[in-house]
C-alpha cells in the first residue's frame, strides 16, 4: 500500500525540523528513551520521564542505573527478562507495565514499550522506547477491582437469595448471575442460570409466572414486592421477592431480584392462626373465630336483608362419660360430635366449639322454622348414634336452643344470649329437645 502523502510530509518535517519531534515526544508520551546496547550503562532519558517521577531532569544522569534504582525489584526482573527475549527475537515484543517509586514515595505506574535497532547482521545495537504514565488508569482499575470484590462479598455473603436479570431489547429477559444463597436455596448453579431465559431455566408454566412479575417491574419502573410459590430442583418453597429496576436513560436495562424463603415463617403463621382461631381438640372454630363470623353474618344479613339462625347446643350425658371413663374418652366423644355436626350442615354454615361440651351453629340465609326443625332433627339423630371408643359404647344427645336474626336480636351478643337462655330452658325441662327463642325485639 502506498504511503499517504501526509505521512510522508510529516516524516520529512521531523527530519528537517527538530521542533516537530520535540512536540510529538512531549505532547503524546510521558518520556522516551534511547539505549546504547553496546555500552549498556549509557541510556538517554527524555526530561519528561524524570518530571513524571517528580525529579528535576538536570539532577539526573543519562545512565541506566538511574532508573533501575527507582523501579520495583520484581518489575525490573520482568523487564530484563522481556528485554533479553526481544533482543534475541524481534518477534517477542518488549511491552510491560512496571511500577516506579515517585520522589514523594507514591507509586507511578508506567507502560514501557521498546524496539531494538539492529545492524545488518540482525544484532541489537540500540533500543528505542517510550513511557506512558498510566497511574490514573491503574488506580481506577484497582478501585474498580476493590469495589467488585466488595460487591462480590456482599452479593454472595448476604442471606438473601439474589439474582440479576438483563432486559433485552425485544422485551425478553436473560439471567446474568445468582449469588451463593440463591444457588443453595434453589439448587440452581451459576453455570445453569447464566444467559438463560426464564423459560429455558424454569420451563413454560413457571417461566410465564415469573415473566409476568418481571414485566410489571419494567412497566412501572418501580420496585415491586410479592409472594410466590416456586418449585425448584431443591424443592417447593414460598418466596417473598423484591424486584428493583436499574434504569439507564429512560429504559430499564436490568432487574435486581432478592428473595427470602418464607416457607417456614408462613407455616408458623398458619399454626399460630390455627391456634388462635380453632379449637385444638376438635379442629372446629373456637369462640374467637365464632364471634368474628357471627358479627360478619350480622353485617351481611343487614345489608342483604336476609335472616339467619343461631343454634346453641349443650350435650346431654357427657358429664357421666367424663366421670365414668375419664377425660381421654370424653375427648374422643367431643371429636366425634364435632365431626357429626359438620356432616349435618352446609359448607357455608359454621360449627364452633364454645368450650366444654357446648357448641354453636350458624345457619346462613334461612328463616323457615320448619326447615330449621328438620336440620335440628338431623342433628339429634346423628348425635344419638352410639359412639364406640375401644370396648366402650357411649351415648349422648343435645339440648338445643335457636335464635333468628333479626327477630330474636339485631346484634351477635343479643342473639347468642337468647339462643343460650333458650337452650338452658330446654335442658331444664326436656333434655334432648329443641326450642326457638320467644324473645322478640
Amino acid at each position: 500500500m502506498k504511503d499517504n502523502y501526509l505521512k510522508t510530509e510529516l516524516y520529512n518535517l521531523m527530519r528537517s525540523d527538530t521542533h516537530i519531534f520535540e512536540f510529538i515526544q512531549s505532547g503524546s508520551l510521558d518520556g522516551i528513551w534511547y539505549w546504547d546496547l553496546e555500552n549498556i550503562e549509557n541510556e538517554w532519558m527524555s526530561p519528561k520521564f524524570w518530571e513524571t517521577l517528580g525529579y528535576n531532569p538536570e539532577e539526573k544522569k543519562h545512565l541506566s542505573s538511574e532508573w533501575q534504582g527507582l523501579i520495583f525489584e520484581d518489575d525490573l526482573k520482568r523487564a530484563v527478562d522481556n528485554f533479553d527475549r526481544h533482543r534475541a527475537n524481534p518477534d517477542c515484543p518488549y511491552d510491560q507495565i512496571v511500577r516506579y517509586k515517585h520522589k514523594n514515595g507514591s507509586i507511578v505506574w508506567i507502560r514501557c514499550r521498546g524496539l531494538a535497532i539492529r545492524d545488518q547482521n540482525g544484532k541489537a545495537i540500540r533500543m528505542l522506547g517510550a513511557h506512558s504514565d498510566i497511574t490514573d488508569l491503574k488506580m481506577t482499575e484497582l478501585e474498580l477491582s476493590r469495589l467488585t470484590n466488595e460487591y462480590a462479598i456482599v452479593f454472595n455473603g448476604t442471606q438473601e437469595a439474589m439474582f440479576l436479570i438483563k432486559v433485552l431489547e425485544n422485551g425478553n429477559f436473560q439471567y446474568i448471575r445468582n449469588n451463593l444463597t440463591h444457588q443453595i436455596k434453589t439448587g440452581i448453579t451459576l453455570d445453569q442460570i447464566w444467559n438463560k431465559s426464564p423459560h429455558e431455566l424454569l420451563g413454560k408454566e413457571l417461566g410465564d409466572i415469573v415473566i409476568r412479575n418481571y414485566e410489571k417491574c419494567v412497566i412501572s419502573k418501580e420496585r415491586i414486592n410479592y409472594e410466590e410459590l416456586l418449585n425448584f430442583p431443591s424443592g417447593e418453597y414460598l418466596w417473598s421477592t423484591t424486584l428493583t429496576p436499574i434504569i439507564e436513560g429512560d429504559l430499564v436495562t436490568h432487574i435486581v431480584g432478592s428473595a427470602s424463603d418464607i416457607t417456614e415463617r408462613k407455616k408458623l403463621e398458619l399454626e399460630l392462626e390455627t391456634f388462635a382461631n380453632y379449637d385444638k381438640l376438635t379442629g372446629l372454630p373456637n369462640r374467637r373465630l365464632f364471634f368474628e363470623r357471627l358479627d360478619q353474618m350480622v353485617l351481611e344479613s343487614e345489608r342483604d336483608r336476609h335472616q339467619f339462625v343461631l343454634l346453641y347446643l349443650d350435650l346431654d350425658g357427657f358429664k357421666d362419660i367424663n366421670d365414668n371413663y375419664g377425660h381421654a374418652v370424653g375427648d374422643e366423644v367431643l371429636i366425634t360430635v364435632g365431626n357429626r355436626l359438620l356432616q349435618c350442615i352446609r359448607k357455608s354454615d359454621t360449627v364452633a366449639r364454645m368450650g366444654g361440651d357446648e357448641f354453636t351453629i350458624i345457619i346462613r340465609n334461612n328463616e323457615n322454622e320448619e326447615i330449621i326443625s328438620e336440620i335440628v332433627n338431623k342433628i339429634h339423630l346423628a348425635l344419638q348414634e352410639v359412639i364406640t371408643i375401644g370396648d366402650l359404647a357411649c351415648k349422648v344427645n343435645a339440648s338445643i336452643g335457636a335464635a333468628i336474626y333479626p327477630i330474636n336480636g339485631k346484634d351477635g351478643e343479643t342473639l347468642l344470649r337468647n339462643a343460650d337462655s333458650t337452650m338452658y330452658d330446654v335442658k331444664r325441662n326436656i333434655k334432648g329437645g329443641f326450642k326457638f327463642s320467644k324473645k322478640h325485639l
